[in-house]
Parts: C-alpha cells; structure tokens; sequence
C-alpha cells in the first residue's frame, strides 16, 4: 500500500487534505494519512514522533506537505534520503511570506531557512500556484534554482480549484512514488 503522509497548512481547514481523500477514495493501493499539527505544539517531539513511524513505513511512503506544513517537512527531508516529497506552495523562509505582520512572532522564530546547502535531498516534487497572495512564488529558485521540475498552477494559496487540478497533482505523486521505488 502506498502511503501519502498529509502535513496541512497554518491554521487551515483540511479542505486540500478531503480533496485527497476524495480522490484517492477509489483507489485501494492508496492510503492518505493527516499529520495534524498547530502552532502551539512542540514541534521537535511531533517530528521526533513521526520519524519513527517513517522508520518502520518509510517504503512505499511519500510526504505530501502544503505551505507551512511543507516548511515543517525540511525537518525531516535529509534524514530520509531516499524518500521523495510533494510540496504545495512551500514556505522556505519566513522571508518568502508577502506579508511579513501576519507572522506570529512565537511561529516566525519557529520557520526553518531552507537553503541549497542545508537541504541535501532533491527527492522534491513542487507545486506551485503562479497566483499566490501569500508567499513570493517564485522563491523556490533561490533556493534549487531551475533544476526541480515544476508544476504551475494558474491558482492562489490556498489552491481553490483543487478538485480540477487532481489528476495533474496525481501524476506528480505517481512520478514521486515511481522514483521513491526506482
């Protein structure tokens, strides 16, 4: 069974999370899986618990990980090399986000700087909407340049059409999971 580990956005609803589910409802070598996470956990003891279950699942697995999810993801990207990880409108830093005062200070201290030097794993699949009100779209190549392979969505942050670009975003996880198994 091929296992997607969900990790949801900053204070988001779960609609992209029940967008997978729908899709992959039919799908039985498909399992979806919520990492639910907020602001006021401990964070190190959260990655801490899931880099155990990655340990014993870490074949067949793929994380999936949107906005500031994706930026909780970098903590675990180098520790599992072989794994591959889709990212959807990733924060990198907190100086990608447009509006800088809607930054909590309590979460700012807690954004990890993704760099070209501190993420060692290129295993990633982005996914980025062209129309982001949120974080500079065009971040990503500060930080892997042109060499990612990229899938542009004509949509905002929070990917309201979702339901239309599926198959699209599918074929990044099949393309995730094929080179995971390569």
């Amino acid at each position: 069974m091929k296992k997607i580990y969900f990790l949801h956005g900053y204070q988001t609803s779960g609609k992209k999370f029940e967008c997978l589910q729908n899709f992959y409802q039919n799908f039985e070598e498909y399992n979806t899986i919520c990492w639910d996470w907020d602001e006021f956990m401990n964070i190190p003891k959260f990655l801490e618990d899931k880099a155990k279950i990655l340990k014993e699942n870490c074949e067949d697995s793929i994380i999936m990980a949107d906005s500031m999810g994706a930026n909780i993801a970098w903590h675990l990207v180098n520790s599992f090399k072989g794994m591959h990880y889709v990212m959807t409108n990733p924060v990198f830093s907190a100086e990608q986000i447009k509006e800088q005062e809607r930054i909590p200070a309590e979460l700012k201290e807690k954004i990890f700087s993704a760099t070209s030097e501190n993420i060692l794993n290129k295993n990633i699949h982005l996914i980025i909407s062209k129309n982001d009100e949120v974080l500079d779209p065009n971040y990503y190549k500060k930080v892997f340049g042109t060499s990612l392979k990229i899938l542009e969505l004509d949509d905002v942050h929070a990917i309201t059409h979702m339901n239309e670009y599926m198959p699209s975003i599918h074929q990044v996880i099949m393309k995730a999971f094929d080179k995971a198994n390569s």
